[in-house]
């Protein structure tokens, strides 16, 4: 295949946003298959301009070495001493490492960046904590989920035939423990939630439903979604258990210095919205529990009923932030549009209010602009625009209401 004109604008971006060489080749499904020596797909990319950059992929035929043997990431290393330790790591659990490219010479401007590859029990970051979670577990495993560097999510079918999601992580998932324990108190339908082996960076929960909500949209559902959301506001204010969420402008400064880089040409408008959303969203009077990463995805279905999941960002901030991701992500996929309204009707019918929520669709929109670009999406380009043209028009919505009731 002939590559294109915007393929080659791509990958320059891509380059000049990384600052680092070989970059361009892991978004490419072509560029990475050529590497590897069989045919694989990028699934998630993640990249520290100057630093790192690391992307997960999946066989496209699967069955090689078992489920594990399937998925695995191609990193690129600028220390010496970093991929030392790597090496190490993947020997002692019995994995290599491949080396696809040496160190450049030390010349100016060079970064002494290596291109390596291994599997998911290689992961720099996460291998030793995978293998060590293996030793709890028995029966079938197949990998569901791959954030290179911060989390694997694992189907785990034990002898006895009952399957759990086993969620293995980089850091220490005590908050998420806690937060399920507060939804538990408060009787809100969630999973329950607990340590495997002992170790904090591993957790189970029982498999439950048969899809989620983005697969299945259905606007009752939706609707007892937001009667749930409006009782977790009311169930408890900052103090009462649980950490606050930083200020929720931060991480859209940070995103919003990858887009003007990423796309120069929409700086103007990127720099408009971070101004009004600075003024609208300012420090919050009052903070309560939130999910923190609300959307369709994180509601599993089984016939009427429902469960929220996904707890890992629970804490205590502004009502808006749920109510604009939830927004956010029905109006991104046109799909989920019918889910917007039934939710905002449970919501408020549940004694639930908010200010703003133009102002917070288009906070929540900003802050996931790069998803399609961390997803490897060939048109990520495009569906940016598109987030970032969305958000122009939620925050020139004008949506006058109160805070939520205590």
């Amino acid at each position: 295949m002939t590559a294109s004109l915007s393929d080659s604008v791509n990958d320059l971006a891509d380059t000049r946003f990384a600052l680092l060489p070989y970059v361009d080749e892991l978004r490419s499904a072509e560029s990475l298959s050529r590497r590897l020596g069989f045919a694989v797909r990028p699934r998630r990319i993640r990249v520290k301009p100057g630093q790192s950059a690391i992307v997960a992929w999946q066989r496209e035929e699967p069955g090689h070495l078992g489920e594990f043997g399937d998925w695995g990431f191609t990193a690129v290393m600028t220390s010496p001493d970093k991929l030392a330790n790597a090496r190490r790591r993947a020997a002692r659990h019995g994995q290599d490492l491949t080396v696809h490219e040496a160190a450049e010479p030390r010349s100016a401007g060079a970064t002494g960046a290596v291109l390596v590859s291994g599997s998911v029990l290689a992961d720099p970051r996460i291998g030793k904590h995978i293998a060590r979670t293996l030793d709890h577990l028995g029966g079938d495993l197949e990998i569901i989920g791959y954030n290179p560097a911060r989390r694997l999510l694992l189907k785990h079918t034990p002898v006895d035939g009952v399957p759990e999601i086993v969620r293995i992580a980089a850091e220490s998932q005590i908050h998420l423990a806690e937060a399920g324990q507060r939804w538990q108190r408060a009787e809100l339908p969630s999973l329950p939630i607990e340590f495997v082996g002992g170790r904090d960076t591993a957790t189970r929960s029982p498999w439950w439903g048969t899809g989620d909500l983005r697969d299945r949209p259905d606007p009752n559902v939706a609707e007892e979604v937001g009667v749930i959301i409006a009782e977790l506001h009311r169930s408890a204010v900052t103090g009462e258990g649980g950490a606050a969420i930083g200020s929720p402008l931060a991480p859209l400064e940070t995103v919003n210095q990858s887009l003007v880089r990423l796309l120069p040409e929409r700086e103007p408008d990127l720099t408009e919205l971070l101004s009004e959303l600075s003024r609208r969203l300012g420090p919050s009077r009052e903070l309560r529990e939130i999910h923190g990463d609300l959307s369709p995805d994180q509601v599993l279905l089984a016939n009427s009923e429902c469960r929220i999941i996904d707890l890992d960002r629970s804490g205590y901030g502004p009502a808006g932030m749920d109510l604009g991701r939830w927004i956010a992500a029905c109006r991104v996929d046109p799909d989920l549009n019918g889910l917007e309204q039934p939710f905002l009707d449970g919501y408020r019918s549940a004694g639930g209010e908010a200010n703003d929520l133009g102002a917070w669709t288009a906070w929540a929109m900003l802050v996931a602009a790069l998803e399609p670009r961390r997803s490897c999406s060939a048109t990520w380009r495009d569906e940016t625009m598109r987030i970032v043209d969305l958000a122009r028009t939620a925050l020139d919505e004008n949506v006058p209401t109160t805070p939520v009731a205590s």
